[in-house]
């Protein structure tokens, strides 16, 4: 009966190890995951082959030749777009020139703002203020639909309102926004924000600190995800 026991206990103790092992990783990789997201041990990014002839498809901000390069598919009017975009111009402040990202539209069809407002960032693109109009309207998500595009034009700094508005009634803007639609489609983007950091392909929005330690990995020359594997592969194949 003791014997019965003890195997019964061995069996519960080693069971709540690989639980706590399991809890510890996902910790560690997933810290601060996004709202509604609840990321697993299985959800591993995947490297996309010729990933490079996606740079520079959208807008590219940032230089060609920077070792970290980042294309994410976005929308301007999703809450996880917004939240990756903070984690990403952090990355960005933190590491100049050595980071660079291509910014696709893909507009999701249930949000009513996000063409137009995809419009408008190609307008601004025009006037060399790509970048700060996905700041401000990323800060300003909530507004959407209540403020005009030019307001949040003229607030990242374009100065031309006029030849803004005639930018925003060509089909010029409209065709980059098809352009990235058809682009994400290609490779069955589903859903925004899709990160691509390097070829690696995220399945879900990446936490801050995932990110980060992602963009480090790359620029010290290492696999972002080897490290991450063969913890994995410990807890599952130990004796």
């Amino acid at each position: 009966m003791s014997g019965r026991l003890e195997k019964a206990l061995s069996i519960i103790l080693t069971a709540s190890a690989v639980a706590m092992a399991v809890s510890l990783v996902q910790r560690t990789f997933f810290e601060n995951p996004a709202p509604g997201r609840r990321p697993s041990v299985s959800d591993d990014p995947v490297f996309l082959s010729g990933w490079g002839e996606l740079v520079g498809q959208g807008v590219l901000v940032g230089s060609r030749l920077a070792p970290v390069q980042v294309v994410v598919f976005s929308d301007l009017q999703c809450p996880f777009c917004k939240q990756f975009h903070h984690s990403l111009m952090a990355s960005v402040r933190e590491h100049g020139a050595r980071i660079a990202f291509t910014f696709v539209h893909f507009p999701l069809s249930g949000h009513q703002y996000a063409p137009d407002a995809a419009k408008a960032a190609q307008c601004a693109e025009s006037q060399g203020a790509f970048s700060s109009f996905l700041d401000v309207v990323f800060a300003k998500q909530d507004s959407l639909g209540h403020k005009t595009l030019e307001s949040y034009a003229f607030e990242a700094g374009v100065t031309d309102t006029t030849r803004f508005r005639m930018c925003f009634s060509d089909t010029g803007a409209d065709s980059m926004v098809m352009r990235g639609l058809a682009l994400g489609q290609s490779i069955q983007v589903a859903g925004t924000p899709t990160v691509i950091v390097n070829g690696w392909r995220f399945p879900t929005t990446p936490p801050d600190t995932q990110f980060r330690r992602v963009v480090s990995d790359v620029l010290a020359g290492t696999s972002p995800f080897q490290r991450r594997r063969w913890i994995i592969a410990r807890l599952w194949n130990r004796d």
